[in-house]
């Protein structure tokens, strides 16, 4: 999960300990995949079923297909990898399917946009009373559960995250594989074997991260379910 975003929905957790927990409870294990992201991420779409890759591309370690971490958000959109339109914009992000991959939801993201309005105005804190505080509860609840839903569907289906008109990270999409052979369902061990000797370090119980040579900040993230790669991605300032 990208770093950013996690360190938000930590903070707002910190913010409803004790009398709000009970509306918390579950979310600490809804996203049992991602380390303390971004992913980020983020980032960010709507569910949908993952499409296949055919055949395989490699991913990794600055790009994948015709797009690289050094691409603004214009020149990342005419390579033609993205679809034209975003499947999320909130969060100070600008996330993208890829050609094929899930559809944008304007119902889904305007949704999006009202609960972070929501968020916003218990952030300022003008309504001290007790419904108030109730609703700032239920409104940051909502708000950390569909992070990590965005998150997770971001991930799943792979596509591209721009902040400030830059790129911010890259998901792969099912099918896709390093230089080295690792995709998903690669297991933990073969990851290792992989990387052994090229800065491969343990991020957290549940994600591994390599650094990209020449681009400072910048770490492919492999994160895991059990002993097995589930989620790849590229990102900036990834833990």
């Amino acid at each position: 999960m990208q770093n950013g975003d996690t360190v938000r929905i930590a903070h707002r957790r910190r913010l409803l300990a004790g009398a709000v927990a009970l509306l918390l409870a579950g979310l600490a294990t809804a996203c049992q995949t991602t380390p303390a992201p971004g992913r980020t991420t983020a980032a960010d779409g709507p569910a949908a079923a993952v499409p296949e890759q055919s055949p395989a591309r490699f991913f990794g370690p600055d790009s994948f297909g015709k797009l690289s971490i050094t691409m603004t958000e214009r020149e990342a959109l005419a390579t033609g990898e993205l679809q034209t339109e975003p499947v999320s914009t909130v969060l100070g992000k600008t996330v993208y399917s890829f050609v094929g991959g899930p559809k944008p939801d304007p119902a889904r993201m305007a949704a999006d946009e009202k609960l972070e309005q929501a968020v916003a105005k218990a952030d300022a804190g003008t309504d001290t009373s007790a419904a108030g505080s109730a609703k700032a509860a239920k409104a940051y609840a909502d708000s950390a559960q569909r992070m990590v839903e965005r998150l997770e569907a971001f991930l799943g289906a792979g596509g591209a995250s721009f902040r400030d008109g830059k790129l911010d990270a890259i998901a792969a999409p099912a099918g896709a594989v390093t230089a080295a052979g690792v995709k998903r369902g690669s297991s933990l061990a073969a990851l290792k074997a992989a990387y052994a000797g090229q800065g491969l370090t343990s991020s957290s119980k549940t994600a591994y991260q390599l650094p990209v040579p020449g681009h400072a900040g910048w770490t492919v993230l492999f994160e895991l379910k059990g002993d097995t790669v589930q989620y790849m991605s590229i990102g900036r300032g990834q833990p």
